[in-house]
This record gives structure tokens, sequence and C-alpha cells, in this order.
């Protein structure tokens, strides 16, 4: 091997040792990049195009959100930021706006870009050339890709195509986006481009068109005409952000029948499903359909664990549980509302509707005093509601505390202007339904978006450290602390057992037996082999003499372990009835 050769292979040999760790710092940076997509500025005067600035802005973050690696603030997210921010939301900001607007969504990379439309130049030929006359738009699109910490452009692309290609334009413009990023890319470009295209053209047009304009009539014959244009290339199914919008649109409205009708095509794993079954639930709920509004919210309570979602599952259970007769349907009833509202109230403890829902149920429930109680604490936070006020005073009356209601009463008689009329139907009768349970009107979108694009690993990280803490909180007795921490767990990890069971034991020490044996149920709903949730229960309802109940859970948890020596005691105390 000559000199120079060997002078040469080393040069390259060095340079690529020099090149692998700058690309594995650029990979390892590329791994933490989180990215937002602003809407395109349109830089011509036709407006009638402006619909394609915030495509742009839609397509690119659906699909960098199919992107291993990175973080995508999603659409939702965007439209709350610039709704906080105060900002039209298609706008399209300037880079510094844009800097400003990324750092306020925590990303690390910016994508803003501007377009135009024109007419492409008619080829030669003759007059009666009809495919001349018929061209197709044509799109010339420059996009920007700005790192948000420097405050730099990193790249710039120009790029284009016929209007009708709008979607394969945009999916290229995403797949040199992601390939900037990482250039060892496992996403295929015919993927991207499958991710792109996957709306047909038409539908996806007036989705975005609907979307954007304030007219009413206008809005609905575009989703409409979004619906059926998905509908003619996919025969049976629904296209999910036209039937939503269309069900939004209804719903503001108040056209409660066609809101609802639009709402429930949405199934599980249909973007914004948990909103369609929130708002179709208030729908079935306004046109007093109960049990239509609870087969939509009640198993959206296991997916969505908000506090609006766990309120008005338990509010239209406590409605429903008025309207039936003594017996195990309202029995059933009123249980389901107490387990929703009690966990609503360790969501958000100081939060007056929850709270009066819950008393609510208490009432029903004939727990007078323990009704009082929580009314009580309502009054500290609306001192002057006459609803609130009349039912506390009747929670007093009936928990024997005389003095007290008859001065809740004539607090009650000051604000509630239809006192005669709810005082007269409790002299009838001894109820209270002319006073209503309360229902959150708005879905927090802030938090579902929190829930939806948490990635699952890193729950699955992050909870192993929250339940320690936990632990060390219950062994140290402090459960001021602890209750939060719990909650953390569940709203990360609705089914995470061992976080039941110790909401189960936090309750249980505190004496709240039903709420500790409702939570102790969950913890066997999600793990039916937990050893420790029935061997609590077992004791449980050992002290509250049922036996039988006690026996049940005491043979599990000796079958499941008959060495363990807390199954083995309890499973004697049971035989020999002691407690």
């Amino acid at each position: 091997m000559s000199k120079k050769i060997f002078l040469w292979l080393a040069i390259v040999f060095a340079a690529t040792l020099l090149a692998a760790p700058a690309r594995v710092a650029a990979q390892s940076q590329a791994g933490r990049d989180t990215v937002i997509v602003l809407p395109f500025e349109n830089t011509t005067s036709q407006r009638e195009y402006n619909w394609i600035g915030a495509s742009f802005a839609d397509s690119l973050a659906e699909i960098f959100a199919h992107a291993p690696g990175l973080g995508v603030v999603s659409t939702d997210e965007r439209e709350l930021l610039y709704q906080r921010l105060r900002l039209p939301l298609t706008s399209s900001p300037s880079r510094a706006t844009a800097i400003k607007i990324a750092r306020e969504a925590k990303a690390t990379l910016v994508v803003i870009g501007t377009y135009s439309v024109k007419s492409p130049e008619a080829k030669e030929g003759g007059a009666d050339d009809k495919e001349d006359k018929v061209a197709p738009l044509e799109v010339s699109v420059t996009a920007s890709v700005v790192r948000v910490n420097e405050g730099k452009l990193w790249r710039k692309f120009d790029l284009g195509g016929a209007l009708t290609n709008l979607q394969r334009t945009q999916g290229m413009l995403a797949y040199q986006i992601l390939y900037l990023r990482d250039d060892a890319l496992t996403i295929s470009l015919n993927r991207v481009l499958e991710l792109a295209t996957k709306v047909p053209p038409r539908a996806f047009e007036s989705l975005v068109k609907g979307i954007m304009t304030e007219d009413p009539e206008k809005r609905s014959a575009y989703l409409q005409n979004a619906g059926r244009e998905f509908t003619k290339v996919h025969p049976g199914e629904i296209y999910p952000e036209a039937e939503f919008e269309l069900g939004n649109l209804y719903y503001r409205q108040e056209k409660w029948k066609d809101a609802v009708e639009h709402y429930a095509k949405l199934k599980k794993g249909d973007a914004h499903y948990a909103e369609a079954a929130f708002y179709g639930a208030l729908t079935q709920w306004r046109l007093n359909d109960l049990k239509g509004a609870l087969a939509m919210l009640v198993p959206l309570t296991a997916d969505m664990p908000l506090t609006g979602v766990y309120n008005n599952a338990g509010a239209i259970s406590l409605q429903a549980a008025r309207g039936e007769k003594p017996g195990e349907e309202r029995e059933r009833l009123l249980k389901q509302a107490t387990d929703f509202l009690a966990r609503a109230r360790e969501t958000e403890p100081q939060d007056a509707t929850v709270l009066y829902n819950y008393a609510y149920a208490l009432f029903l429930s004939g727990k007078f005093a323990e009704a009082a109680d929580q009314l009580r604490d309502v009054l500290t936070l609306k001192p002057r509601d006459g609803e609130v006020l009349f039912l506390y005073a009747k929670a007093l009356e009936r928990a024997g505390q005389t003095e007290a209601a008859t001065a809740a009463d004539n607090e009650a008689r000051r604000y509630l202007k239809p006192y005669a009329q709810h005082q007269t139907e409790w002299q009838k009768s001894q109820t209270i339904t002319a006073v209503p349970p309360r229902l959150a009107s708005q879905f927090d979108v802030a938090h579902a978006i929190e829930i939806e694009t948490k990635p699952a690993q890193a729950s699955a990280a992050a909870a192993p450290d929250l339940l320690e803490r936990v632990r060390k909180l219950y062994v140290a007795g402090q459960d001021d602390e602890l209750l939060p921490e719990l909650n953390r767990v569940l709203m990360t990890d609705p089914s995470n057992a061992e976080a039941h069971l110790y909401v189960g034991r936090l309750y249980q020490r505190r004496g709240d037996l039903p709420r500790a044996v409702a939570s102790l149920k969950a913890a066997l709903f999600w793990n039916a082999k937990l050893i420790d949730a029935h061997i609590l229960l077992g004791r449980i309802f050992l002290e509250q003499g049922d036996r039988a109940q006690a026996m049940v859970h005491a043979r599990t948890a000796i079958q499941l372990d008959p060495n363990n020596q807390e199954a083995v005691a309890l499973f004697r105390q049971v035989e020999t009835g002691t407690r």
C-alpha cells in the first residue's frame, strides 16, 4: 500500500471518528425535540385559499405524531395556546412571535411557512386544446424550521405542486423535515405519504374550509360535504373530524337531537372521541334521555379520569336515581352516583359543584349529618347560594339539628327566589326534586390532552417512583400529602390496582368504610389477585358484621397464598365469628 493511499485512508478514518460523536449528539438532541407547526401564510390576495395555511399546520402535526422520538404540539394544544395569547387561530405570526409561541408550548422546533396559489403557464397549442384551459392550480410553498433555543433558522424548504396534490406536497415536506432532524429515520417516505393522503382531497378541503368559516350555514354545508366525500371513497365509514365539528355546531345552536346524532357516531380511538362523548351526554341529558347520557358517559370515566367527567356521571346518575321507585335499581344508581362523585371530590377537593353533588348523594342515601358537613364546606365557597342553603337546612332538619336548621332556612329564604315553591314540595312529600344536581358544562381539554398525549412508557417509568413515595407517606401517616400523590398516579394510570389499594387503606384508616370498600373493589377490578385488597375487604366486612362477604374474601386470600399469615388469621377470625 502506497504512503499516499495510507494517508488518505487515515484521514477518512479520522474524519469518521470525529463525525460519529457529532452524529450521536445530533440524534440525542433530536430525541429530546418537541415540534410545533404554525398556520402558513397566504402571500397572495386570493383569500379563498386561506384554508391551505391551516391545513399545513394540522397535517404536519398529524404526521409528526407518528414519528418515533419526536414530541408534537397537537392542533388542540396549539389552539388552546393561541386562545391564551389572544391570537386568531389561523394567524401566521412573524418569526419572533413564532419563537415566543413555541417557547410557551415548550417546543424546541417551530415550523413556519408561506405559500401562493396561481395558474400554471399555458402550454403551446391550438385554441381548441381544451386540456390547456383546465390546467390545475399550483401551490408554491416555502417552509422554515427554526431552532427555538437559538432563535435561528435551521433550514428552509421550497417545494410545490398541483393544488389537487396538496396532501402529497405536505407529506413530502413532513418527510424532509423529519429526515433533517434524524438521518437515521425509521419511518419510510411511503408511510409518511400514506398518512398524508389517508383522507380524500375533497373531504379534506371541505373540512378545513368548514372549520375556518364563521358562517353557520356555510360551515354546516362544508362539513356535511366533507362527510359525503369521505364516504364516497370509504363506503360504510364516517369522517370523525367532520362529525365532531358538526356536533359542536349544532350543540352551540342548541339543536340537541342533531348534535347527539353526530357526536354518537364517534367511537373509541377516533380523534375527539372523549370530547364528543362528554358533550353527547350533555345533549342526551338536555333531551331528558338519562339512560342514553349515562351510556355515553360511564365508559368515559375509565378512559378519561377528569373531574368534570366524574361529576357529570355522578350528577346524571343522581337524577336517574331520583326518578326510580325504591328498589334495587334506585340503590344501584345511587351507589354509582356516590362512587363517581367521591372520585370527583378526590381529584378536586375544593370544587363547589362536586361537593354540592356529593352532599346531594349523601342526602338521598339518608346520611343527613354527613351531607350537612359537606354542604357547610360548599357554603364557605359560595355563602349566598340559595339552593345550597335550602338543601343544608333540610339536611340539618332531618339530622335533628333544629336550631341550626331554622337559621339556615332563614338564610335560604333570603337568597333562593323560588323558595316558596321548594318549601311547598318539601312540606308535601319531604323531597328535594325541585333542587337539581349540577353538571359541568365545559370539557377540560387541557387536562384531556395531558392524559391522551402522555407517552405510555413515561407513565410506566414514573409509576414506580410515585408509588414508592405513596408507600413511604402511608407508613409515615402523612395522609394530607398521600391523597394528592395517589391522585397523580390515578390521573396518569386509572387502572393502577396498587394505587386503588392505597386509597382504600387511607379511607379505612380515616374510618370512611363505604369509600374504602369502593376503592378496594376498584383495586380488585384491575387485579383480582391482589391479596392485600382481599384481606382488607374481609376485615372491613367482618367489622360490619357481614360474615358471608368476609368469608368470600378470606377464602380467596387463602387460595392465593396459603402461607400468608394475615390471610390465615382472617380466615380463622371469620370462622369463629370474632372481630
